[in-house]
């Protein structure tokens, strides 16, 4: 019986190479044209839109830093300000940025869109700043 089966399906070459008609081919109708109908809930439209105004309202993208420099207390805002610009001192091509989140105030580095362009750096600066780590943040948009 498998025989017969293997000899059948061998013999009819156009039955495993069939593949699937277009409705309508050849007609004229709409799929010829290459036309496409999408019905869609209408709220999901709003949804888009809110997500695109939400989006133009915040600036930058979400990215990566890297953390240099954390401190509390009454000199900590004097000895963040010495360690941002100790390292604007070192890597002059790379920015930095001092953020106060009461009751710390924090220095990061740079704008990286992925993980392993901090990454890199931080190898880079890892022999002067070795308690540096890189977080996830809101990073300003790349030059065009």
């Amino acid at each position: 019986m498998r025989i017969f089966l293997i000899i059948v399906l061998l013999s009819c070459p156009w039955f495993l190479l069939s593949g699937q008609s277009r409705p309508g081919a050849g007609t004229g109708n709409n799929l010829d044209r290459g036309s496409l109908t999408i019905n869609q809930d209408e709220r999901l439209d709003e949804l888009v839109r809110r997500h695109i105004e939400i989006n133009k309202k915040q600036d930058g993208m979400q990215g990566y830093r890297i953390r240099i420099f954390s401190q509390s207390g009454q000199t900590a805002r004097q000895n963040a300000n010495i360690a941002r610009a100790e390292f604007f001192n070192k890597y002059p091509d790379v920015e930095t940025y001092l953020d106060w989140d009461p009751p710390n105030f924090r220095v990061y580095i740079g704008d990286f869109r992925t993980r392993s362009e901090a990454l890199k750096m931080q190898r880079e600066i890892n022999r002067d700043y070795p308690n540096s780590f890189i977080v996830s943040s809101r990073i300003s948009l790349p030059p065009l």
